[in-house]
């Protein structure tokens, strides 16, 4: 009895564990975010009433001298209650009658405390590695089809990927992904000259939007091949009406495949299944190496800067993308989301006794949510701060009470797109799939 307890007990932990990491992981970034208005509050002299992270009903507080610091319940936020924040105060010490660039400070200091976290979890990031990566091809592949003529060449420093500055390492394989048609526009540096290389081709092929195993049975399934009805545990039969009948078939016909569209045949409870024009991801082969430096401090302090100003402009780029329609709903995620994904990193740290992939997603997240709050809507840092900046600019503030809807009314907003986010990350884990 005490065996399986004990058994019990081990695989609830093995469970929980991710889970609570991802948890004191975000709880970590939204601290650090709030302790940036909250230090700078009482730098300024402002009456902090209280410091609070989580949101909804307090499980734990404690009373200080002026600020009551509380624990809530939902792990999805948290905040600093300055005294004049929202309303005018005769209080010397309210936020409203301290001196406007001492408010600008305390407003844009929580985002620029995630940006700060981002940057030195970054430098551990690039610090990790054997070597800081550059901007440099070192050599080729054997089967490299980008040195080509007209192409790329050994030596060569990337400056450009379709328009966008390379800053490091880290662009080159972002900027990439964005583009999939195996097309590229790169401007290098040859030689000490600035060379234009309108079109640079690579190698694309199919890529496995599912895994399976040695009996050719489907044990992981992406979102889009759930939506064409295939399902776990089908045992492939024929791909694009060919027999299969091991994993190297299956690897050379799905990488062969041209138009990115799969017919499968399949084994689903004793009968065959047909499930046609299942549409793969297509993945470019990235054909090159980068050159390597030694590592030395400067470098490594360096790295991690151009690593965090990568990400920053990945965090704007993707907001035009999405804009532009290039995303959807299901490949949007609040908190639960977030969550989840920190939780599935956290597991493959662990077993692969590497955490680059949590420092990356921690900077990630950290950068993301910092520069998401100097964004100019109402209810965030950023619709605050565009206040602060039209007083800055015509010398008067803006009345509080027409400030004050506006940012109620953007809280609403916000906060509806908060509850689709969370609807949508429930439905992805529940299902797999999403809403579409």
């Amino acid at each position: 009895m005490n065996i399986q307890i004990l058994t019990t007990l081990g695989a609830i932990w093995s469970k929980a564990w991710p889970i609570i990491l991802a948890v004191l992981f975000f709880g970590l970034i939204i601290i650090i975010h709030e302790f940036g208005h909250f230090i700078f509050a009482k730098i300024f002299g402002v009456k902090v009433n209280e410091f609070a992270i989580g949101m909804g009903p307090t499980i734990l507080k404690k009373q200080g001298k002026e600020t009551k610091y509380a624990l809530r319940l939902f792990p999805i936020g948290g905040f600093v209650s300055m005294e004049g924040e929202d309303e005018k105060s005769e209080d010397k010490n309210a936020f409203c009658n301290k001196k406007l660039w001492q408010r600008i400070i305390i407003v844009v200091a929580g985002a620029t405390f995630n940006i700060i976290l981002g940057i030195i979890v970054c430098c551990f990031l690039v610090g990790s590695d054997d070597y800081v990566g550059t901007n440099y091809i070192l050599q080729f592949h054997e089967t490299a089809v980008s040195n080509s003529e007209n192409g790329l060449r050994e030596n060569d420093k990337i400056l450009k990927i379709d328009g966008k500055h390379v800053f490091s390492d880290y662009d080159i394989s972002f900027l990439m992904q964005r583009n999939n048609t195996g097309k590229y526009s790169f401007v290098v540096e040859r030689d000490g000259v600035k060379t234009e290389l309108p079109e640079v081709n690579f190698a694309v092929r199919t890529g496995g939007n599912f895994s399976y195993d040695k009996n050719l049975q489907i044990s992981g399934l992406s979102a889009n091949m759930k939506r064409a009805k295939l399902e776990e545990g089908d045992k492939i039969l024929k791909i694009n009406g060919k027999d299969i009948k091991n994993q190297q078939e299956l690897a050379n016909e799905v990488s062969s495949d041209k138009d990115h569209k799969i017919d499968f045949v399949v084994l689903r409870n004793q009968g065959e299944v047909e499930v046609n024009d299942v549409q793969l991801a297509t993945v470019t082969v990235f054909d090159f190496v980068i050159l390597g430096q030694e590592k030395n401090f400067f470098n490594v302090v360096g790295g991690g800067f151009k690593y965090a100003l990568s990400m920053s402009r990945l965090v704007y780029l993707s907001l035009f993308d999405l804009i532009r329609g290039n995303y959807g709903l299901n490949d949007l995620a609040g908190p639960i989301g977030t969550v989840s994904v920190i939780t599935d990193v956290a597991e493959e740290s662990v077993k692969s006794a590497d955490i680059s992939g949590l420092l990356m997603i921690m900077a990630l997240i950290t950068i993301n949510i910092g520069l998401f709050n100097l964004l100019p809507i109402p209810a965030l840092d950023g619709g605050r701060l565009f206040f602060m900046i039209v007083e800055l600019i015509f010398r008067k503030p803006i009345a509080p009470k027409y400030e004050n809807w506006i940012h109620a009314a953007g809280m609403v907003l916000l906060l509806a797109f908060m509850a689709i986010i969370a609807a949508s990350d429930i439905w992805k884990l529940v299902s797999g799939i999403g809403f579409y």
